[in-house]
């Protein structure tokens, strides 16, 4: 949808906002210009969301945050803050998150959430077909990726 559709559909009192899961963080500016610091902007994409929230967005629709909120809350409140120091932590956050994020789609969402999870003991790692679990190939990288943010 282009920005000047979602400008339009923004004039109805209940459209508020988007999930842009487009990776086009030129959109963010483009958005923001058109509509506002009103129009909410949230990614689709957690990979991205660190750029995305300092060029306006104010938070994430996150695959990651099932199985690491309390790192991607922190994250969140941290990347949309003014504070110069807060900006750093937030970059840190980045850093520790991003294997994690890959690895949420290494292979076909939910499936990798989902054996992500098994290994932290919340749940089994059952999906229902068509989906699959992950093969043991992704096993690895989920599992890698788990340890280095020091999630397992």
């Amino acid at each position: 949808m282009s920005v000047d559709t979602m400008a339009r559909l923004f004039e109805l009192k209940n459209i508020v906002g988007v999930k842009d899961a487009t990776g086009d963080l030129d959109r963010v500016d483009q958005q923001l210009s058109k509509m506002g610091k009103e129009f909410i902007q949230m990614t689709g994409n957690d990979e991205n969301a660190f750029e995305f929230n300092k060029r306006g967005g104010v938070g994430a629709i996150s695959v990651t945050a099932n199985i690491a909120p309390k790192l991607c809350s922190d994250f969140q409140k941290l990347s949309v803050s003014k504070n110069e120091n807060d900006l750093i932590e937030a970059k840190k956050l980045d850093n520790i998150l991003q294997p994690v994020h890959d690895a949420m789609f290494v292979e076909s969402n939910p499936s990798p959430v989902k054996f992500g999870a098994k290994l932290m003991n919340l749940c089994d790692d059952e999906v229902r077909l068509p989906l699959v679990k992950v093969t043991d190939g992704a096993k690895t990288i989920i599992k890698k990726a788990l340890e280095s943010a020091k999630l397992i």
